[in-house]
């Protein structure tokens, strides 16, 4: 007898096998694994290990480890793996490695495939709502991260306002748009030391969001 039955893979990460069969159809795995990273590859590519990273990222991890040690650990989930065609993840040491041997030449690669796999979406957004009448609307906000106030390994770190309180850490600056058509869609970010003002940041995240959007806001 035929059976209509399908397996359904043992994950805990449903919706980050979506992200990533997502991210492979529309090309985003295979141009990172084209980034130039100046390391050897003894078993894994260091290509490997930055897309590893993202998917760690997209998993809501919140330090390096959890990619092992989390709860639920990616590098254990052979579905997250296949999703992210990918032969297997590394342990997080190896991409903390990775990680460090990336200099700005493979930083400038990453921002450029980012911005060739979101573009096309922004773009679709921002004529939908042009379309449709409706004034572009920039969300610009400057949130804190803070870090330990005894640490010296942070680089750039200062101290400044976050968390309802003066703190160790950094200032992320970021702009968003929120669009009918795929809801709120992320321009731009730039990370900052921690004493870095709003009004610093301005100019900085409207030219970006405008770059993203490509059109030219009203006034300043």
């Amino acid at each position: 007898m035929e059976s209509n039955a399908f397996l359904v893979p043992d994950t805990e990460h449903g919706l980050l096998i979506a992200f990533g069969e997502f991210a492979r159809q529309h090309r985003l795995i295979g141009d990172l694994m084209r980034v130039p990273i100046g390391q050897k590859t003894v078993t894994f590519k260091p290509q490997t290990k930055l897309v590893e990273f993202l998917a760690g990222i997209m998993s809501g991890i919140e330090y390096l480890a959890d990619l092992n040690a989390g709860p639920h650990p990616v590098v254990n989930d052979q579905a997250v793996i296949r999703a992210w065609d990918q032969p297997a993840f590394a342990h997080y040491s190896s991409v903390s490695r990775t990680l460090d041997a990336c200099d700005a030449a493979t930083v400038k690669a990453v921002q450029e495939v980012i911005d060739s796999f979101s573009q096309p979406f922004i773009t679709q957004a921002i004529q939908d709502q042009l379309r449709r009448g409706e004034p572009l609307v920039l969300d610009l906000d400057l949130m804190g991260q803070s870090v330990s106030s005894t640490s010296e390994t942070y680089p750039d770190a200062k101290f400044g306002w976050m968390n309802d309180g003066v703190q160790l850490g950094y200032q992320l600056a970021r702009v968003c748009i929120h669009t009918p058509l795929w809801g709120r869609i992320w321009l731009a970010g730039f990370h900052h030391p921690g004493n870095t003002v709003s009004a610093q940041c301005l100019q900085e995240l409207i030219l970006a969001a405008e770059t993203q959007a490509q059109v030219r806001s009203a006034s300043y």
